[in-house]
C-alpha cells in the first residue's frame, strides 16, 4: 500500500486470512497506547503503525515515526500532544506551587524550601497526569 494512500489516524483493517503475517519492515514496538484485545503492536515504514488482534491487523499512519529523532518531534506534537502538553502543565504548575509555598513559609519554617519542593512535586504530578488524562483522545 502506498504511503500517501493510508491516511492519518484513520484505522484499516485487513483479515489475517489475507494478510496471515506482517512482512519483515514491521519490527515489534512497545511504543503506542494500549488497546483492549490487542496482541502486539508493530511500526514499519513511512510511519504506519500496527495493532495486532488475533483475526485481524488493524493500520494507520502517524504523522512521524517515534523510533526515529524526526519522527519523535513529529509524533509527540501531532500524534500524541497530550504527552508534551501534560509535562509543561506538570512543570510550570510545579515551580509555581514550589515558589508560593517557599515564599509563604519561608519565615514560619525551619523546612521551606523541602516543603516548597514537595508541594511542587505534588502539584506537578498531579497536574500533569490530569492533563494527560482530559488530553488523550481515546
Amino acid at each position: 500500500m502506498e504511503r500517501t494512500k493510508i491516511p492519518i489516524h484513520k484505522d484499516i483493517m485487513i483479515h489475517k486470512e489475507v494478510l496471515p503475517q506482517l512482512p519483515s519492515c514491521f519490527k515489534h514496538t512497545k511504543l503506542g497506547y494500549p488497546r483492549k484485545g490487542v496482541l502486539a503492536q508493530y511500526r514499519g515504514p513511512n510511519a504506519i503503525h500496527v495493532h495486532e488482534y488475533p483475526r485481524y491487523w488493524l493500520f494507520h499512519r502517524d504523522h512521524g515515526d517515534p523510533r526515529t529523532f524526526r519522527g519523535v518531534l513529529a509524533h509527540l506534537l501531532f500524534d500524541a500532544p497530550e504527552i508534551p502538553l501534560s509535562v509543561l502543565a506538570g512543570s510550570v504548575s510545579g515551580i509555581a506551587v514550589a515558589k508560593i509555598v517557599g515564599e509563604i513559609r519561608k519565615n514560619r519554617s525551619k523546612n521551606a524550601g523541602e516543603e516548597a519542593i514537595i508541594a511542587g512535586s505534588i502539584a506537578s504530578l498531579s497536574i500533569g497526569a490530569i492533563t494527560f488524562l482530559l488530553g488523550r483522545k481515546k
